[in-house]
């Protein structure tokens, strides 16, 4: 039997159910713990476990409600991909559970007031004096 082993980005992809995480995204948020995503899960601490699956919980409670889909059609063919959905409700649980892992090891709590994106698109705003 050959011996394979468990990375720190398996665990992290197997702990959360129906997300596709990129490289990139993994190695953004290993990042925050100065680790890299195909680091040895046996060598790693259970502090940098649990505050790594804390950033993995902040960057989906970042994601969209629902990210877009698509459709083709070429005459009687069509081929429709549906985007994911999570509620607003969802995302929130999942930034109470990184902060609750934050508390645990005295690290600053995430805050949505303090993250996050507003669409106010592009405008010309005229001002009068």
């Amino acid at each position: 039997m050959v011996h394979k082993t468990y990375s720190l980005a398996q665990y992290l992809r197997g702990s959360v159910r129906n997300i596709t995480i990129s490289d990139e995204s993994l190695m953004s948020i290993c990042s925050h713990v100065g680790l890299e995503p195909y680091t040895d899960f046996a060598q790693t601490t259970e502090k940098d476990r649990e505050v790594s699956l804390a950033w993995l919980y902040v960057w989906i409670a970042g994601s969209p409600v629902q990210s877009g889909g698509f459709t083709e059609e070429d005459g009687d063919w069509r081929s429709s991909e549906n985007g994911e959905r999570m509620s607003a409700s969802v995302l929130k649980n999942y930034l109470a559970m990184a902060n609750r892992i934050f508390e645990k090891y005295g690290l600053e709590k995430v805050s949505p007031n303090k993250w996050g994106f507003v669409g106010t698109g592009f405008r010309k705003i005229r001002r009068y004096t």
